[in-house]
């Protein structure tokens, strides 16, 4: 169930949703005394969807989930950071090298 990731510097932002989400947008909505209908008139959604939300059979998209949050004064989602390792270089370093000619050509060329 995770969401959208988003990374700052070394770290991935992840964000789930909370355990039975359906149930507890549910309890929430109970607790306010509306209907599902009312509910998804104030979210500016379908009570189709709000219906199969709490059934537990629909994953509401984030912008969904934020506006759900805002009416029902609930979170919804929880952040997950973890830590991004970091890229492994799997080149060596560069260091000059000369080959048997290169070595013969700065002899030649050193003023004797």
């Amino acid at each position: 169930m995770a969401k959208p990731r988003r990374t700052v510097r070394d770290v991935d932002i992840e964000y789930e949703y909370v355990d039975d989400l359906g149930a507890v947008v549910r309890n929430a909505r109970m607790r306010l005394g509306i209907s599902q209908a009312e509910l998804a008139n104030l979210v500016k959604e379908r009570e189709t969807i709000i219906k199969k939300i709490e059934q537990g059979e629909f994953n509401p998209p984030l912008d969904l989930v934020r506006r759900l949050e805002k009416v029902l004064k609930v979170s919804l989602l929880q952040v997950v950071v973890e830590e991004t390792p970091k890229p492994k270089t799997t080149q060596p370093p560069i260091t000059d090298t000369y080959t048997l000619e290169d070595l013969l050509k700065k002899q030649q060329e050193k003023p004797r």
